[in-house]
């Protein structure tokens, strides 16, 4: 009776393994069905446009059910035989040898010509796989696509297009409240008419504009105390809708005006301060200089920033050099008639908590080239959170909320992995501001 042997279905899984990860890198299979030394080869192809190469890389498979040569748990041995060794490195096309185990899904390659370019390893005959290098899985993919690609073909892949969710640094403002109030007083400025507020109550309050005597506010000014300040008899209710929606430049200017008047006390009680010099907002420091951390639910998990940080001297780790405080620039914005609040992370520098430091553009700066994609765009959803949260403590009327970040999703997007340009550890050294006796600080 004829007989298929084991050997041989244990040979065939292997074959098949290969063929299934070849195809799911998108790369075509093809068995030779000739077993001279080479059991098929895979052909390069463009995932992105489905075309074809003609760039092909030969494949010789090494299956078994049995534990590897001198394996271990990250690697193992495999003896090539000489006269297989000495086909494989004949050819013009690269040839890859696959050592697999069907029964649990392994399979590991190497690059045979590339692997027996030194003599002393030609001659041992001996490959040393590491399994998490070796590891034939698509993620193989782009070293595939170099063994097999010439250098001067001027071949280029794309990567694979995929869905994408873009995230903006747009916070979407919660609908305002439907009427705002105008009023005429006989104060000139904002201090004069802060003055007076104070004088009359303990709780006073900033979500108002004054502008050549004309007062306007979310709050109803016919109300105390603000019936004490303005001209009740002057006082109109108007549609706050049609005022953000104005095009005269002037209105719109007076409407911005007023919701960074908003924005600023909704911030203050958050321990969050206005710099009029720098044009952000910042953590205040802590009364006793100490670190603030500052918790919140990033995109995935729960995590937490230090948001005011003292950074000692080199030279005498007993005194500070200067504290980092988190900031950021708000910048109200208009998009098809709906208000956003552009967030672009920043960070103040002090040498007391409150001063800004001598050296803020250096630590600025330094910090700036550091900082990757993923970094700013964690500041930004930290940065929505505290504008978003709410809790039981705070007070007053919330004239100015916000909703969430917008977002859209694209049908295409790129892998990040497959084309982010990775900075190495010297260059990155390099970037960082290191603390001397001068007063530089390195930032981590």
């Amino acid at each position: 009776m004829k007989k298929i042997s084991n050997a041989t279905i244990v040979g065939q899984q292997g074959i098949n393994l290969i063929e299934r990860i070849a195809l799911d890198i998108g790369f075509a299979w093809n068995a030779t069905n000739l077993d001279a030394g080479i059991d098929g080869y895979i052909e390069i192809r463009d995932s992105a446009t489905s075309q074809a190469t003609n760039c092909i890389i030969q494949v010789q498979s090494k299956a078994t059910e049995q534990p590897f040569e001198a394996e271990t748990s990250a690697s193992f041995e495999f003896r090539c035989d000489s006269r297989d060794l000495e086909y494989w490195l004949t050819g013009n096309a690269p040839v890859i040898l696959i050592r697999s185990r069907p029964k649990s899904d392994e399979a590991y390659w190497v690059s045979i010509k590339d692997y027996f370019r030194d003599i002393k390893t030609k001659k041992s005959g001996k490959i040393v796989f590491d399994k998490i290098r070796d590891r034939f899985d698509t993620k193989a993919k782009d070293a595939l696509i170099r063994l097999a690609t010439p250098s001067d073909s001027g071949l280029y892949l794309g990567t694979n297009p995929k869905q994408e969710i873009i995230y903006t640094n747009l916070l979407e403002i919660a609908p305002l409240p439907e009427h705002y109030f105008v009023a005429q007083t006989d104060y000139r400025t904002a201090g004069e008419l802060f003055a007076a507020l104070r004088e009359m109550t303990t709780n006073v309050r900033g979500e108002w504009l004054l502008n050549n005597k004309t007062l306007m506010s979310f709050h109803d000014l016919r109300k105390q105390p603000w019936g004490n300040i303005c001209d009740i008899g002057t006082c109109d209710e108007l549609d706050t809708v049609e005022w953000g929606n104005s095009v005269d430049p002037v209105r719109q200017r007076l409407f911005v005006q007023l919701l960074n008047a908003c924005l600023k006390e909704k911030l203050y009680p958050k321990g969050i301060k206005f710099s009029r010099d720098n044009g952000f907002y910042y953590f205040r420091a802590t009364q006793d200089l100490s670190e603030k951390e500052y918790a919140y639910q990033s995109r995935e998990n729960k995590t937490s920033r230090a948001v005011f940080k003292g950074y000692p001297k080199k030279s005498d780790h007993t005194k500070m050099l200067y504290y980092r405080h988190s900031a950021f620039e708000g910048r109200f914005v208009r998009y098809e008639n709906q208000w956003y609040l552009q967030v672009t992370p920043n960070y103040y520098f002090s040498w007391d908590g409150e001063r800004p430091s001598r050296y803020t553009p250096d630590l600025l700066s330094g910090i700036k080239r550091l900082e990757n994609n993923q970094a700013v765009h964690g500041q930004v959803v930290m940065w929505a959170n505290v504008l978003t949260e709410r809790s039981l403590f705070d007070r007053g009327p919330a004239f100015l909320d916000f909703v969430s970040l917008l977002q859209f999703p694209l049908d295409f997007g790129l892998d990040d992995a497959s084309w982010l340009k990775h900075e190495d550890a010297e260059k990155r050294q390099a970037l960082e501001i290191s603390a001397d006796n001068n007063g530089q600080q390195r930032l981590l």
